[in-house]
């Protein structure tokens, strides 16, 4: 049996791995000049900068399977797990392994503690059952977290509460989120412990490639269904038969390369819009005063900046010693106030924030790096979900095109794993030989 995938991110890595222990003859197609997708690692002037997700959790129940399986379980280490709230300017620790720690926190005043009363028992009615289907409580996608906040809870909680939390997993503001993603993010972090992988998140699709034939700078045009199989045509015309073929790109490339597809994956793609990002990475030669993870910012504290995120708290190789690195998010929501600004813009603006925040770092700068995405991850809107539940029932388990992409479900490298075995699992288990 021969499948090709396509897409060198963990997803389509993941299922590239799975189809060949499977014993399938295997070929991944990727069109840049790189693997990992948006997992990359990357050095410059002593400090370790991941060019994408940062943190993982004892919940990543689907990465820290596979890391164990590709040898890499030792390179997982335990972090810290405060984070802090931001209001009014103060910064409040909480344990990030108890969300219901911030019921306690002085960042909400007794108030709104009561009325979190009411959050939580529609947390408990409308939560995912599974964070790697969030899809499935479809019916709690129905407003912005904004809108539920302002008819459910008040405004102290969505900007102190809700508002940073989605900004931390969606690069967007509550505003403009489903109120799904924070049941969803709750649900994610409820009782998990933070985790990281020694010599950067790079090193899990560095180990998966070196298993499988990858190639690189080969993009995809068209693929199709062909006599039994598909039929996988490349940009330059070489066409590539085979019985079964995993697509692991994002959506708008997906839909497109295949048209078959439409009728499931066209109204979803009519409607999901990609967020755009800025990372600033910042390298102090001081260390902070504070052993937190990160704070996360919501808009009414800043409105661009959404995650500060200490990297030297997560993993001490990050920075050299005695040094700070940190990684500062600017997100969706505020970028159209940015627009035709330089880097320096964007370093200076990072730099100014966190100096406030933190200033036993003023003038120690010593590093600065600026990363642009276009279109970082998928932005949950309200109807969105609905749209994904809608898409996933009319894709076929035994089709021979099968979808691997960060628009199943909330976007994480614990996601795309999952729904990369999960496309490689429906062509072995119906693809008959």
């Amino acid at each position: 049996m021969k499948a090709v995938v396509v897409g060198a991110g963990l997803a389509g890595l993941a299922a590239a791995y799975r189809l060949q222990k499977a014993g399938w003859e295997v070929v991944v197609l990727e069109a840049a000049a790189e693997i990992g997708g948006r997992t990359r690692t990357f050095r410059k002037d002593g400090y370790l900068l991941e060019r994408g997700a940062t943190q993982l959790s004892t919940g990543y129940r689907a990465y820290l399977k596979l890391a164990d399986e590709i040898g890499l379980g030792g390179q997982i280490a335990e972090c810290a797990n405060t984070v802090m709230l931001m209001r009014g300017g103060q910064l409040y620790e909480i344990d990030g392994t108890r969300p219901i720690a911030a019921l306690f926190s002085k960042a909400l005043s007794f108030r709104s503690k009561l009325r979190m009363i009411r959050g939580i028992r529609d947390y408990l009615r409308y939560r995912p059952k599974d964070v790697l289907d969030v899809s499935e409580a479809w019916r709690a996608d129905t407003e912005t977290a904004e809108a539920y906040c302002e008819r459910r809870l008040n405004r102290e909680i969505f900007d102190v509460l809700v508002d940073p939390l989605i900004r931390t997993y969606t690069i967007n503001r509550g505003a403009n989120v489903s109120a799904l993603e924070w049941f969803s993010g709750l649900a994610n972090l409820a009782g998990q412990r933070m985790l990281a992988l020694r010599g950067g998140i790079g090193s899990f699709p560095a180990a998966l490639a070196a298993m499988l034939d990858v190639r690189l700078s080969t993009p995809v045009s068209q693929v199709r269904r062909d006599r039994g199989g598909v039929l996988v045509t490349l940009e330059d015309g070489e066409t590539i038969s085979a019985d079964g073929c995993v697509i692991a790109t994002p959506l708008p490339q997906a839909a497109a390369m295949a048209p078959e597809l439409a009728e499931a994956v066209g109204p979803l793609d009519a409607c999901l819009k990609y967020n755009r990002a800025v990372n600033v990475y910042l390298g102090y030669r001081r260390r902070t005063l504070t052993d937190a993870l990160g704070v996360m910012v919501p808009t009414a504290e800043h409105p661009h900046i959404g995650l500060v995120w200490f990297d030297h708290n997560k993993l001490s190789e990050t920075a050299p010693d005695g040094h700070s690195l940190i990684t500062c998010y600017f997100e969706e929501g505020g970028l159209n106030d940015l627009q035709g600004c330089d880097d320096a813009v964007f370093g200076k603006m990072a730099d100014d924030f966190v100096t406030r925040l933190f200033p036993e770092l003023a003038g120690q700068l010593d590093m600065v790096e600026v990363v642009r995405w276009r279109a970082a991850i998928p932005n949950p809107a309200p109807g969105i979900y609905t749209q994904i539940n809608r898409m996933k029932y009319l894709l076929s388990p035994s089709d021979a095109i099968q979808l691997a992409g960060d628009y199943f479900t909330c976007t994480g490298q614990n996601s795309a794993i999952h729904w990369g075995e999960v496309a490689a699992a429906n062509l072995i288990g119906n693809i008959p030989a």
